[in-house]
């Protein structure tokens, strides 16, 4: 029993290390190839200089494309959702496997997304990967929201430039929670969201503020600080 163990951890390393590079080496073909047959092309004449120019943009943009529709697509064949529990830290535990190799799949694609602000884009990458993304939600450069799977933001809501949205944490034991924000919020810069915090519709949370793991924001509310508490605002109930 301990050798069947042992070599499902040994398995399980292996895959950490071969799978992520395996589907980051494909998803670069596109854009490589592109660049390849420009660069055969280029010549120094100022035209061509201005066409190599634009070639390389466009490159960076098909680059994204083929990261977010490659990795999602592994993410959904290799059912790498993983469900809310707790969980051992160790390789024999399958969720903990599964929510090691999500993230070493989708972070780092979603890091590239940072280098531009065009929130659509990043809202697509999210709900491919398992997040439930409203309508017309904005977020900002360098937001991380870790555990996509884990996390829910509604209509209309705004999540400020390095504001940080968790749906894991770790413990004695791997926390999975879902992180429920709903319509209309806005999260601040720097703020931070834990596991199990859920935000009624039309809550403000200001900058640099903590939401503790399974606080429970009301609907309409101001908050602020660390941890978070209810800022009362004149002439408001």
């Amino acid at each position: 029993m301990k050798k069947n163990i042992s070599l499902v951890i040994v398995w399980r390393a292996l895959l950490l290390f071969l799978i992520p590079p395996f589907v980051y080496g494909l998803s670069i073909i596109p854009p490589f190839l592109l660049l390849y047959f420009g660069i055969g092309l280029f010549s120094f004449d100022i035209l061509h200089v201005i066409i190599f120019a634009l070639l390389l943009i466009f490159d960076y943009f098909i680059l994204i494309f083929s990261l977010i529709f490659t990795i999602a697509f592994f993410i959904q064949v290799l059912n790498l959702k993983y469900e809310e529990g707790e969980y051992q830290q160790n390789l024999k535990e399958k969720m903990y496997f599964k929510y090691n190799l999500y993230f070493l799949l989708y972070y780092p694609a979603y890091r590239v997304l940072n280098f531009i602000v065009y929130p659509p884009l990043k809202s697509l990458y999210l709900r491919l990967i398992g997040a439930k993304i409203g309508r017309k939600v904005f977020l900002a450069l360098d937001d991380i929201i870790f555990d996509p799977c884990m996390v829910e933001i509604g209509d209309g809501t705004m999540i400020g430039s390095k504001a940080i949205i968790l749906g894991h944490i770790g413990e004695k034991k791997l926390l999975l929670k879902k992180t429920i924000i709903g319509k209309n919020c806005i999260v601040g810069t720097e703020s931070l969201v834990m596991p199990g915090a859920v935000i009624e519709d039309n809550v403000i949370i200001g900058a640099k503020s903590l939401v503790p793991k399974g606080a429970h924001l009301l609907k309409g509310r101001v908050y602020a600080g660390v941890p978070v508490k209810e800022i009362k605002i004149e002439g408001k109930d």
